[in-house]
Formats: C-alpha cells, structure tokens, sequence
C-alpha cells in the first residue's frame, strides 16, 4: 500500500481558525441553529456519504431501542462470532448524530474486521436529558449480551462518554464485560471548569467553550457535572478491559483524552494511546476521504485483532 499523506489539511492555521470562528458566529449568532436543526442537517447532509459499498446497513431493534446494523457478510459465521459485535455510540454533543451520521466509519470498520456494529439511536437531548440516553443503551448492550461473542464498546465525542459510563455500569453490575472499549476524542469531564473548557482549544474547531457549555447543559438539565455516571474522568477504572484511545493534538477535547490516558497508565490498564497531530475533530467519520481516518481505521482494526480470537491476518482480509 503507497504511503498515506499526513493530512489532507495542509491549510494554513490562520485560515483554518478564521473559517472556523465565522462558522460558529453563523451558526450561534446568525441563524441562531438550534440542535433540532443542526441534527437535521447533519443527517441530511450524510446521505450523500453513505459509505463502503458491499456492506448491510439495516434498521434493526435492541429491545425497544431503534438501531442499526451494519453487516458484512463475506465472512464465514465462525469467523464472524469470534469478531464479535461492536456497540457503537455515535457522537454529536448529546443532540445530534445518528447512525446515518457514522455509517461511512461504521461500514470501512466492519468490513475492516468482520465485524457487525450496532449503533443505537438513542433519544437526544433537550427533549431527553441524562439519564435516558445512558439507560437505553444499557438495554441496547444487555440485549446484545443474550448471545455468545465478544462485545467490543465504541463511542467518539460525546459518545464516548456514555459508552464510559455504560462500561462503568456494567461492571457495577457485575454483567459480561465487554472485549474492550475504544473512545475516539472522548468528551469525558462535562464540568465547566475541564481543563479543555479552560484552554478553550479551538482554533482548529467548530466549537468553543460557549458551545461546550451549553451541550452539556442540554444533556444534565439540573444534573451535577461532578457525577462519574456524567464525567466518567472522574470514575475509578481499575476494572476496565483493554483500551483504544484516539485524539488529536489541535482539537478541543485533547485533554480530556490527555487525562483518560494518564489516569489508564496510573492504574495499570491495558491502553493504546493513538495522536493524531494536527487533525479536525471527528475526522474518524471520513474513512473514504481523509488520510487520517484511514490510519484509525487501520489501528481500531489491529487493535481488535489483538485483543481478540480472530488472528490479525484473517482481521485484514477483510481490508478497505
């Protein structure tokens, strides 16, 4: 395979920010979007990418929750059980995202791993603050437990959060414990006082502290942000299964990821700590397009291999 180049964004960082800066007054201070019309947007937008071809995507149900399953079905049924499911939470600050929204990274993954990834439409805030979100996928995952397999846990952004928490919960519960859990730019510590609320990294990123403070608020609604079930940071991890963590350096969330990492490493986790240098946020829902997400498809690949029944080789077969 030739080279990959670093990054498709060889733009100049003045440029980048100023872009960005205009979007967010646009988006804040012009037409004023609410979240209900950013995640009409977003999923409208992601028709136009659907992703790897080849590849089933069909509407499904985890118990009472409507989800979807991408399905990749050149695998033999052994090899496919030893794979495993992966339960994918899809991001977008508690409000938006769908399983419309991450269908291109979700295809490029299963066909990549043999794999077949579920991902919840869990109901969003404002109109469904903490915890619902949370308890749907509980039920999404014991769900998903009934059957033989391992389960990988799989969250980016904000849905890494509630796919911590989930874990969290799951071994409170003393419940199957999932293969392993892999957080892309996870947004763990919901507190305004975060150390990625008080740098306010966003040059290279469509949204600031203003943003960040009130997507958190539509999720807690009244809910203290010092709750480990809200800010998973803040929960012990001593029990948690192998780890792929992955942020960039340049977007707002890399210190929360920084933290998770310091805090996996203290207590003797099993982690894998990917950096991307100077990559947008959410570049992992491009795998077709952007250099980068085909690294993390590539690593997320490896690293489910190696903590997995299915020999790396045959994990590659299946490659994009």
């Amino acid at each position: 395979m030739p080279e990959l180049p670093s990054s498709l964004w060889n733009i100049p960082e003045r440029f980048i920010s100023i872009t960005h800066q205009l979007g967010r007054s646009w988006r804040r201070d012009v037409i004023k979007m609410t979240p209900e019309q950013i995640r009409l947007s977003l999923d409208g937008l992601s028709r136009l990418y659907p992703g790897q071809f080849g590849i089933t995507f069909e509407k499904v149900k985890l118990g009472d929750v409507p989800s979807a399953r991408i399905h990749y079905s050149s695998g033999s049924p052994q090899k496919l059980q030893k794979a495993g499911r992966i339960l994918m939470v899809h991001g977008g600050g508690f409000a938006f995202g769908s399983a419309r929204t991450h269908r291109a990274l979700a295809t490029s993954l299963a066909k990549r791993t043999a794999t077949d990834i579920f991902i919840p439409d869990y109901s969003l805030a404002p109109e469904h603050a903490f915890p619902v979100a949370l308890e749907e996928l509980i039920h999404c995952y014991d769900f998903l437990s009934r059957e033989d397999g391992p389960i990988w846990l799989m969250g980016d952004s904000a849905g890494a959060n509630i796919a911590a928490a989930l874990l969290n919960e799951i071994i409170s519960c003393n419940g199957k414990s999932p293969a392993g859990i892999i957080l892309l730019s996870p947004w763990i510590d919901l507190r305004p006082s975060s150390k990625s609320n008080e740098l306010d990294q966003s040059n290279w990123s469509p949204f600031e502290r203003l943003d960040m403070l009130e997507y958190a608020t539509h999720y807690l609604q009244g809910h203290s942000p010092n709750d480990p079930k809200v800010s998973p940071i803040l929960s012990p991890l001593k029990h948690w299964p192998p780890v792929y963590l992955e942020a960039s350096r340049s977007e707002y969330l890399w210190s929360d990821a920084e933290m998770l990492s310091k805090k996996l490493q203290a207590e003797n986790i099993p982690f894998e700590f990917r950096v991307e240098e100077s990559a947008l946020h959410a570049w992992q829902l491009f795998p077709d397009i952007l250099p980068e997400a085909k690294r993390s498809i590539e690593r997320i690949s490896a690293f489910i291999a190696s903590h997995s029944s299915i020999p790396r080789e045959a994990a590659q077969a299946s490659k994009v």
